[in-house]
């Protein structure tokens, strides 16, 4: 893994209700800045964000709703 000092980091935070993009929006910044190579996409569960057991499973059951 790199190392980075502490000011090259910086930190964000992307708020909002459920279901208004936050996931998608954090994906294309991620894609836009070139960190990451691929879109992932929130039904298939495979975003960069998809990482805890928890968030995953709270999703598909509000989507169902």
């Amino acid at each position: 893994m790199k190392l980075y000092s502490p000011e090259k980091i910086k930190n964000i935070s992307i708020i909002g209700h459920a279901g208004s993009g936050k996931t998608s929006l954090a994906e294309s910044m991620l894609f836009d800045a070139k960190v990451i190579t691929r879109l992932g996409t929130i039904t298939e569960g495979n975003t960069v964000s998809d990482y805890d057991p928890e968030e995953i499973k709270g999703r598909s059951v509000s989507e169902r709703a």
